[in-house]
């Protein structure tokens, strides 16, 4: 009986864990593209006077299709983007920051 436990637990856990390791269920340049649109809109809201970048990126809501590396790419996307404008600095262009996107991870 305790081994038919153990090796359930076992089971379990390898389980979980390939569940973390899954392969996003979003292709990789969809996802750039949209890391884009999160990137645009987030340097639009830094040219705003008051805007708390970290505040900002904090502040975005994900699916369940996001993978965690996902969420921290967009994350700091979003917190890139927001500095650039508060600075009133130039944004790359959707090619740049997609072909950039797409050479990570």
């Amino acid at each position: 009986m305790k081994k038919l436990l153990f090796i359930f637990g076992v089971l379990f856990f390898v389980f979980s864990f390939a569940k973390e390791k899954e392969t996003s269920k979003i292709p990789k340049d969809q996802f750039c593209h949209f890391a884009y649109s999160i990137y645009q809109g987030c340097y639009q809201r830094g040219l705003q006077p008051g805007i708390k970048c970290g505040e900002l990126a904090r502040s975005i809501k994900f699916g369940k299709a996001f993978l965690n590396w996902q969420k921290e790419y967009i994350i700091n996307a979003c917190k890139a983007g927001c500095f650039l404008g508060k600075n009133k600095f130039k944004p790359k262009s959707e090619n740049q920051f997609v072909s950039e996107c797409i050479a990570t991870q």
